[in-house]
């Protein structure tokens, strides 16, 4: 890439939108993972073996199987895989385990009930995971809306629950959670 030359009281500055945000994109295919035990490790053609990598996603609504962060142990970023998909069979594998442990979203699938008390919210809900209870407090500050029919509802403990579609939910349910919106 080409450099902005440097005179002797100035610093080099960047020249792309990428060198300036600091951004150090992974090819797929340079990229080997490992697991021992509970530990990832990394390894990226042409740099040092890394120890305990962490995996996160860059974008986790909106483009969530791809834009991974591979993480050092102090929480440095090592750089960003676009497309994990093109990673070899076993490393994909880790990802996938990884990313599926972390960001665990329950999609909420009926409402049984809610109803609030002292100002918190109680839910019963079905889920993709089985029968779930949570409590929101102030519900209009602890929901995101990442589409015009989609909800995210953070509960007290910060777990949260998915409604990807509220229109494809049964009528009943989505006139209790409009109630309490």
């Amino acid at each position: 890439m080409p450099e902005t030359p440097a005179t002797e009281h100035s610093t080099p500055v960047a020249a792309t939108v990428t060198e300036a945000a600091g951004l150090k994109y992974l090819d797929p295919q340079a990229v080997r993972l490992t697991r021992a035990g509970a530990r990832i490790d990394a390894v990226v053609e042409g740099g040092a073996p890394q120890t305990g990598v962490q995996l996160y996603r860059a974008f986790p609504l909106s483009e969530p199987e791809r834009y991974v962060s591979l993480r050092n142990e102090k929480n440095e970023e090592l750089g960003l895989l676009v497309e994990p998909s093109r990673l070899d069979p076993v490393s994909r594998a880790i990802v996938e385990e990884e990313l599926r442990r972390r960001y665990v979203l329950p999609v909420v699938q009926r409402v049984v009930a809610i109803r609030e008390r002292f100002e918190v919210i109680e839910c019963r809900v079905e889920t993709d995971r089985g029968p779930c209870q949570f409590s929101v407090r102030n519900l209009r500050e602890n929901v995101l809306r990442p589409a015009p029919s989609r909800f995210i509802l953070t509960d007290v403990d910060g777990n949260r629950y998915d409604i990807p579609d509220l229109r494809a939910l049964p009528p009943a349910s989505q006139a209790q959670i409009l109630a309490h919106l």
